[in-house]
């Protein structure tokens, strides 16, 4: 393995065509790059690049302004893991550890210690299990949310920030976002695949889940703190979606299912805490 580091080209700069006898890890910080081959890739930042041993290639790098990217070469023995033999292409995303694991290696092979290759060699395998098998964050944008359902998830974000939990109905938050509730209720439905009264209801349970697994708070405290009535109002509903009552769901440490077990209420628990 190599020292990572980084390279800075100027405006227009270009890499004749070559053929590498070991792998490489390329990844974007400023700028772009076109990787000349039988099929080109265009490199931009935020984008990590695994080229293997054989693969025939050149750079073009951005004609209009300064390029930089950080490289790290390694060869076929030095992880013990079975490696893609073709191209491969990431895009960072703010749920996956691959930025992290390149500022890394430039930091380890910055340092004045000689130790930093076992180091290294840990975070590049990895990073190369990673960008082979994964698994990965999906790097597809999703589906931009409808402006009034937005306004609503602003408004449940902003409301829910604090505990306790206030209780605000479907109705109002329609009333709210300008909306028909039955517009609500669709937009919920094609969004999170639950009505706005179900997905509402299960992110609240989720709050009550994290609150019985990490904290030991009563049952009682942990209802008023949710936005139930009471504690018979709490235990009635989170039965009714889970199976089991909450001291029963505490004492299971976790093995229960959990409503965030919805892919549906997973991302709306995500949007309501960001």
């Amino acid at each position: 393995m190599q020292r990572p580091a980084l390279a800075d080209y100027p405006p227009g700069a270009q890499l004749a065509e070559r053929v590498l006898d070991d792998y490489e890890f390329v990844w974007m910080i400023r700028g772009h790059a076109t990787v000349t081959a039988t099929v080109p890739i265009e490199l931009r930042p935020g984008q990590l690049l695994f080229l293997p041993p054989g693969y025939r290639h050149g750079f073009e790098w951005d004609r209009k302004r300064p390029s930089q990217h950080g490289y790290v070469h390694f060869a076929v023995g030095d992880l013990d893991r079975p490696l893609p033999h073709e191209p491969r292409l990431r895009t960072m995303t703010r749920q996956d550890p691959l930025r992290g694991l390149c500022a890394y290696l430039l930091w380890l092979a910055g340092t004045a210690d000689d130790g930093w290759r076992p180091p290294a060699l840990a975070v590049l395998d990895l990073l190369a299990g990673l960008v082979g098998d994964g698994p990965l964050p999906e790097t597809q944008v999703p589906t931009p949310l409808p402006p009034a359902l937005r306004s609503v998830l602003a408004e449940l974000r902003d409301a829910w920030a604090p505990l306790p939990l206030p209780r605000i109905g479907v109705a109002e938050l329609a009333a709210r976002a300008g909306v028909s509730r039955g517009y609500l209720n669709r937009m919920f439905q094609g969004t999170f695949g639950l009505s706005a009264a179900d997905a509402i209801e299960q992110a609240r349970c989720a709050r009550a889940e994290a609150l019985l697994l990490r904290t030991d708070l009563t049952a009682q405290a942990i209802a008023h703190q949710c936005g139930y009535a009471d504690l018979s109002h709490f235990s009635h509903r989170f039965t009714l979606r889970h199976g089991l009552p909450p001291s029963v769901y505490r004492a299971q440490a976790g093995h229960a299912p959990s409503v965030l077990d919805h892919p549906g209420v997973r991302r709306l628990d995500g949007l309501l805490r960001t």
